[in-house]
């Protein structure tokens, strides 16, 4: 069997338990991202220690980086989804990319057209600010929307698998 196949198939049942069951999956994943940050912390708290003696400001960062992973990973599996955190952060990186766009196209926008484009282009990203609060205060939708995307990317896997077949 196709490789592409196999993907198609897991990511489409992936997909429904997602959309299905949308509260015990972004529970399963705030629960693996936990617990992968708390073991990349140890290693990179470990990783800074055994370098200590030949760079220091090296291994002090990685020591701060892993601390700073393991408080992460520890509010991932107690506190936070994790599924709705880091939709929410993507979105807010996105929205201040498109306001700075915004303004900017405002500001040295050569014509009315271009103006009118970086009008549009602010207004979006305030969309997009509301969307990551949104993404953050109602973490079931998240989960159901990777759900979807992820049956839309199985369905996609599946059917390119069964044309080079």
């Amino acid at each position: 069997m196709d490789f592409r196949k196999v993907l198609g198939i897991l990511f489409i049942i992936l997909g429904l338990i997602f959309a299905i069951y949308p509260m015990y999956s972004a529970g399963a994943v705030s629960l693996i991202a936990g617990i992968s940050l708390i073991a990349f912390g140890f290693a990179s708290i470990i990783d800074g220690f055994s370098l200590w003696s030949r760079i220091t400001h090296v291994s002090a960062i990685n020591i701060f980086v892993g601390i700073c992973a393991i408080l992460l990973g520890i509010l991932f599996i107690y506190e936070i989804d994790a599924l709705s955190f880091i939709i929410a952060f993507n979105f807010y990186i996105i929205a201040f990319i498109l306001i700075i766009a915004g303004i900017t196209g405002i500001i040295i926008g050569p014509d009315t057209l271009s103006r009118l484009a970086s009008v549009l282009i602010l207004i979006l990203g305030f969309v997009v600010v509301y969307l990551a609060a949104f993404s953050i205060a109602n973490p079931l939708y998240c989960a159901i929307i990777v759900g979807i995307c992820l049956i839309m990317y199985g369905i996609t896997f599946l059917a390119s698998g069964l044309i080079e077949s």
